[in-house]
């Protein structure tokens, strides 16, 4: 008979392989959920694609089958081949996934470059995907993996310890009644970010993702700026190009909680999963006057 130490040992042994198979298990779903995401959406791409009128010169002589897109077939390769897996679950990828099945091929802006940077641009195949990353070394990294990924560097001039201090100017005309990010930069609204490539400023964008900067220790810059910035985008866009959705992750932590409400506005929250909120934010150009968050 075994005695209670040695049973206590195998007890302990079995609950430790049970745990390890239990984060195999969780990783192998999550990247096969990826690879059934990229997988639907690139079919639905084909077939859309094949329907069109330039669908006969997709077809070889042979009437086999167009290729899968680079960035597609590159992001299943990558992801079957990772040992890391994105930021975001599952069911949180689901509430950005849906909305680009409908709005894709499109301009998608991506405050963060991770893990997860292969799969956005994939599944915005056609479109434009630009990330925003705060680490320089970081996007060298990523570049020499996934080259075809287009990111620029930002920086930040605010810290998380100032979020008391900022969230303040929710009532603030400099940063609530200014048409666009520049004036509100005239303004000197310390939320407005500074210092950002053309490309924000010249292409209109239909999806944002903030998802970075670093907001887990006091010193790091927070989303504050992010957050703010990504709104006053959606309400600057041309009336005509329609509603922008913005998606904040990490809306279990105090600042993204705070300042998506804020500055994103109760009024248009359509959906949160997780830790991720989606909002619908129209345009708030040639509408004078229109509050900064209507009421619900």
């Amino acid at each position: 008979m075994s005695s209670p130490t040695h049973v206590r040992k195998a007890l302990h042994l079995a609950a430790m392989k049970a745990k390890l198979q239990g984060v195999a298990g969780h990783r192998l779903l999550l990247v096969t959920a990826l690879a059934a995401f990229l997988l639907l959406f690139s079919a639905r791409t084909l077939f859309s694609s094949s329907r069109g009128p330039g669908a006969a010169s997709r077809l070889s002589g042979d009437g086999s089958c167009s290729k899968l897109p680079a960035p597609v077939a590159e992001a299943l390769v990558h992801y079957a081949t990772s040992n890391v897996t994105p930021q975001q679950t599952a069911a949180e990828i689901g509430v950005s996934l849906r909305v680009l099945q409908r709005r894709s091929p499109c301009n998608f802006l991506v405050f963060g470059l991770g893990h997860d940077s292969p799969m956005w641009a994939a599944l915005n195949h056609g479109g434009r995907t630009v990330f925003l990353e705060e680490d320089a070394s970081w996007i060298a990294s990523v570049r020499s993996a996934h080259p075809g990924l287009e990111s620029y560097h930002v920086t930040y001039d605010t810290r998380l310890t100032e979020a008391d201090e900022l969230i303040a100017l929710r009532d603030h005309p400099g940063c609530t009644a200014q048409p666009d990010l520049a004036a509100a930069a005239e303004a000197s609204c310390r939320l407005a970010l500074r210092g950002l490539p053309a490309v924000f400023h010249e292409v209109e964008w239909d999806l944002i993702m903030v998802d970075a900067p670093t907001g887990w220790t006091p010193e790091a810059p927070g989303r504050m700026g992010a957050i703010y910035t990504a709104g006053m985008a959606a309400r600057a866009r041309r009336p005509g190009d329609g509603a922008t959705d913005v998606f904040v992750h990490d809306v279990d932590r105090t600042v993204e909680d705070r300042f998506s409400k804020a500055f994103l506005c109760d009024a248009y929250l359509t959906e949160q999963v997780g830790r991720i909120r989606h909002f619908v934010i129209p345009s708030h150009r040639e509408k004078p006057g229109t509050p900064f968050c209507p009421q619900n």
